[in-house]
């Protein structure tokens, strides 16, 4: 090649690995155009705060990076009573049961002679329980777009606003379904969705079958442990890794209820069911209404169940936020750890009593108790790497969510400082390391035509 020709090649690749050099990083947040990242909200439901540690980090690898990527709370303190709806509720408001409205899995409107029933969709879908503002609706008025699989109510407009796109909750267990939405949530992530929920109930349906230490449950967590993996691996492939936020949570623990193992108590051996109008819910919590003449002879009734606090409304603990609303009625019972309530017989249960299921597992005691806690983990380019949380509250989450989406929080219970230190700050991420992590294609090009050109120069 002449000396003339070689000079001109030598510019041209000279021009064309300075180009190349200037790409950006596809791993690396552009501060200056995106100031939003995405979050993928997941509900593992009935997943109790230590099954993770109960199995050993080489049989969860998906949680094990998970974690190493992100981080943890030591665990996560339920709602009273911590059941399934009224804690769901509370993960997308931030709000106690008393305060957004939704109060069991079942209970009573007394004026309307209505009921709110778990597995009942025309009950749920009434518009009259809905009456605190979920993220997803304070996202879509800031101009977000949303999408829920399998998460309770969010097809029910709040102030006429609905979300992008909904499928709500139904029951449907097993690993399968979460692997299918988890795919589908990946989908709209990479279609650019802002907030994307997935609900599992796998977790919870078996340890209610099986019981919280039965093998089938430890093998639903590395069922969902696949899973988790699978999310990490594709979220790399589709080079979301840096764009997404992900926010995993449960709603309760789980307790063993095996019959011969328990205390079972009959409450028609205790309660007169005609000086009552309703009984909701069972196993570690009723919620009864009671006509007011009434009052004090049911509550001297209930009170001679063995492990089982009773309390007047106004009586409830402080701490559990379960006192003003109405749909609480004038007697709680709550059960000790060891002890369960079965349903009345009587035409007066909500929801009627049905003998053909068998509960091994159960949840609804008090919060304090360590079986009912929950996880939050979380990870991300808004998230540090490597901490742990002292204990927060499941309220507290909610902060987590409008933070990471840079929407303003609706009114709410939770405390700041007590998530504020799993949070990046000035987009720093301390002690940040990928595993496994990917070359970066723009400096490897660049790299190689500078080789070539100490080539042709030689």
């Amino acid at each position: 090649m002449g000396t003339m020709r070689r000079l001109c090649f030598v510019l041209m690749v000279l021009s064309l690995a300075a180009l190349v050099s200037s790409f950006p990083d596809r791993h690396t947040k552009d501060t200056h155009h995106n100031t939003r990242n995405q979050l993928l909200y997941i509900l593992l439901d009935g997943f109790r705060w230590d099954y993770v540690d109960k199995q050993p980090a080489s049989s969860l690898p998906g949680f094990t990076r998970f974690l190493q990527e992100g981080g943890r709370a030591r665990w996560t303190t339920p709602l009273f009573p911590s059941l399934s709806y009224p804690t769901w509720t509370s993960l997308v408001t931030g709000r106690h049961a008393e305060s957004h409205g939704i109060v069991g899995n079942y209970f009573y409107d007394p004026e309307d002679k209505d009921v709110f029933s778990l597995f009942d969709n025309d009950a749920t879908g009434k518009a009259k329980w809905w009456t605190s503002e979920p993220v997803w609706t304070t996202a879509e008025k800031a101009g977000l777009r949303t999408a829920q699989f399998l998460w309770a109510r969010c097809d029910v407009p709040i102030d006429g606003v609905t979300t992008t796109f909904c499928e709500h909750f139904v029951k449907i267990p097993g690993k399968r379904i979460f692997q299918q939405n988890i795919g589908r949530a990946l989908d709209k992530l990479s279609e650019g969705f802002d907030l994307v929920q997935v609900y599992t109930e796998h977790t919870d349906h078996t340890g209610h079958g099986k019981g919280p230490e039965s093998p089938e449950v430890a093998q639903a967590v590395r069922d969902l442990d696949d899973v988790i993996l699978y999310l990490l691996n594709e979220l790399r492939n589709r080079h979301l890794e840096d764009k997404v936020n992900i926010v995993i949570v449960s709603d309760h623990g789980m307790t063993n209820t095996a019959p011969g193992t328990i205390e079972r108590h009959e409450i028609d051996e205790y309660l007169d069911s005609s000086l009552v109008e309703n009984i909701a819910d069972k196993g570690a919590f009723m919620n009864i209404k009671v006509a007011a003449p009434n009052v004090d002879e049911v509550y001297e009734q209930v009170s001679k169940i063995p492990g089982v606090k009773a309390y007047r409304r106004e009586d409830v603990p402080q701490q559990y936020h379960y006192q003003h609303q109405k749909y609480i009625h004038e007697i709680i019972l709550s059960a000790d750890i060891g002890h369960f309530i079965m349903a009345s017989r009587s035409g007066k249960m909500l929801p009627p009593r049905n003998d053909n299921f068998v509960y091994m597992g159960a949840h609804g005691y008090r919060p304090e108790e360590e079986e009912m806690r929950g996880i939050f983990f979380a990870k991300g380019p808004d998230f540090k790497c490597g901490w742990t949380l002292d204990p927060i509250h499941v309220v507290d989450i909610y902060q987590v969510l409008t933070h990471t989406l840079a929407i303003t929080p609706r009114p709410h219970n939770g405390t700041w400082t007590h998530v504020e230190g799993a949070l990046a700050q000035d987009g720093g991420r301390e002690g940040c390391t990928r595993t496994s992590a990917s070359p970066t294609p723009g400096l490897s090009l660049a790299a190689l035509l500078w080789s070539l050109i100490f080539t042709l120069l030689r």
